[in-house]
Order: structure tokens, then C-alpha cells, then sequence
């Protein structure tokens, strides 16, 4: 069995392959990658290892960016993952290497779902409907003749349910059509987490107060997602230490983000490190709107 190593290193191929720009990190996504779109992907053998940090931080920083959320992995604790089905953890989509090689490829792969040990699949319902009608048959015609409730049937075309795929292929063979839809990347709901401690807790605020809509994040390079007009990702730490750490991994994820970065500290001599502007929490609490942050960073920025 193929190990975590293994694994990103063959996405991350697939990816190289495809000419996407990407970056490798660790915590909540493993891997950024960048094309005419954005993905943050999760990389597990083993997908019940996903934990619910993970997972949560995972779906606010792919909303903040408007990025793709995928979780790629190869097997659960009790069996090894279909080719040709979309799993879910907390609400992200788990897909196996070669159903992510398809979807780079473009293929048109339908939309296969598993939920709670059941395969169900989504449909376009409105070409259902109007071939429907178009046959002349009534809900409960067609309900006898694919053997569901007329009930089901109903739910099935009003989208409160997807049908099984030994259903979706009785309708296709009795309506002559084509009914599965298509996987799409799909991406995250608004998502915000809570802060974990108080120096986080205080720069939401602020940044909710000046006009920046923002979230903190668990387990990644980074404690703080926002966006106004922009994106913009912050690290927090009291002295320039971790600054002087961490500020090349930042410069290049806020690259491949097309986002703007900052440091936040309680106390540091410089104004800006590698180019990435910070800013004193005191300095903060001071700045009366989104605009003013904005001057700011670019003026430290540049210094």
C-alpha cells in the first residue's frame, strides 16, 4: 500500500503534468495548486484519518479564496476506495488518485456518490421531467415501471433525494437518455471557526471591525483568512522569531494565492521581512477602516 509520501508526490505529478503552478505545506491541505483555478488538496492513505480541525480549517480557507476543496486518498478503515465514487467527510469531497487524474483530464466522469453505504447519483432532473412528459407518462407510470414509489419518484425529480444508480439505469433505458450529471469541483460554503486563543480572538475582531471579513484557521501555515476587495492571509507571533521562520513559506503560498500577507506582532523593530509588511497588534487597534490597512501594507510592503 502506497504511503502519504508516495501518494502527494503522484498528485502532485498529475498536477506538474497539467501545468499547475504548485506548493507543498503541511496541516490542514498538503498541497495548493494553481492553474486558471485554485485547489487546496488533503492528501490521505487512509481518509478516516481526516479530523475535524483538519477538515473545518480546510473548507474556510478554500472559502476565503475561493478555492477547491478535495480530500485525495485510497482507502477507509474497512475498504479500499472506488475509481469511480465520490466520497465525503465534513462536507469535502474524497476522490481516489486516478478519479483526480480524470478530472484533470477533463473526462467526463459522473457523479457517483457515497453516503452511509449507499451509491446514489446525481442527475439532471429537469431532463428527467420533460422527457417525462414528453413520453406521455405520469409519475406513477413510470414509478411501476422502473419498481420505485411513486413517492420516490416524485422526490427524486424535486432534487430531495438522489436515486440509486440501479435506478438511474432502469429511467436511462426506459427514457432513452442520459441522465448523470457530471463531477464538478465544487467550492466550500462559507465556513468560520472560532479563535483558539486570545491574540487570535483579538485580531478577528479587529479586522472584522475595520471591514475585513475573516475567519481563524486551525493547523495551517497561517492563523488568520480574510477578504475584503482582496484576499489576505495573516501570521501572528509576539516577537520576530517565528517571523523570520516562516516568512518564505508565506511569500510563496500568498504568491500562489494571488493574495496579499501580513505579519501581525505584539512587538518587532522592522516593518516589513522578505517584503511581507507587519504590523504591531497596538498598530491595529489604531487603523479605522479596510482602506488604511491597505496603504499600510503596501507601504510596508515596499520598504
Amino acid at each position: 500500500m502506497p504511503n502519504k509520501t508516495f501518494l502527494t508526490n503522484k498528485i502532485v505529478n498529475s498536477l506538474l503534468v497539467n501545468q499547475f503552478q504548485v506548493f507543498l505545506t503541511r496541516g490542514s491541505f498538503d498541497v495548493a495548486a494553481k492553474k486558471e483555478f485554485l485547489i487546496l488538496i488533503k492528501t490521505l492513505t487512509n481518509v478516516d484519518g481526516l479530523n475535524q480541525d483538519q477538515a473545518l480549517s480546510l473548507r474556510a480557507i478554500s472559502y476565503f479564496l475561493s478555492a477547491y476543496p478535495l480530500v485525495i486518498s485510497i482507502r477507509t478503515n474497512r475498504e479500499i476506495l472506488s475509481n469511480e465514487i465520490v466520497y465525503s467527510r465534513f462536507q469535502i469531497p474524497v476522490v481516489t488518485p486516478e478519479f483526480f487524474e480524470n478530472i484533470l483530464k477533463e473526462k467526463a466522469v459522473p457523479e457517483i456518490e457515497s453516503a452511509k453505504g449507499r451509491h446514489s447519483v446525481s442527475i439532471n432532473t429537469k431532463t428527467l421531467r420533460e422527457k417525462r412528459k414528453e413520453l406521455g407518462f405520469t409519475l406513477e407510470e413510470l414509478s411501476k415501471i422502473i419498481r420505485i414509489s411513486k413517492k420516490a419518484l416524485y422526490e427524486i425529480e424535486n432534487e430531495r433525494v438522489n436515486p440509486s444508480i440501479e435506478t438511474v439505469k432502469r429511467l436511462e433505458s426506459i427514457l432513452g437518455i442520459n441522465l448523470k450529471n457530471v463531477f464538478r469541483l465544487r467550492p466550500s460554503e462559507p465556513t468560520y471557526l472560532k479563535p483558539r486563543s486570545e491574540f487570535q480572538s483579538k485580531v478577528t475582531k479587529e479586522f472584522s471591525r475595520i471591514g475585513v471579513e475573516n475567519s481563524p484557521t486551525y493547523s495551517a501555515p497561517f492563523e488568520i483568512i480574510g477578504k475584503e476587495k482582496f484576499s489576505m492571509i495573516a501570521c501572528l507571533s509576539k516577537n520576530s522569531v517565528k517571523i523570520k521562520r516562516e516568512a518564505n513559506t508565506i511569500k510563496k503560498l500568498s504568491s500562489i494565492f494571488s493574495s496579499k500577507c501580513m505579519f501581525v506582532v505584539k512587538r518587532c523593530e522592522s516593518q516589513a521581512i522578505e517584503g511581507i509588511p507587519i504590523v504591531l497588534e497596538l498598530e491595529l487597534s489604531e487603523i479605522e477602516n479596510a482602506k488604511e490597512l491597505i496603504e499600510l501594507m503596501e507601504e510596508r510592503g515596499d520598504s
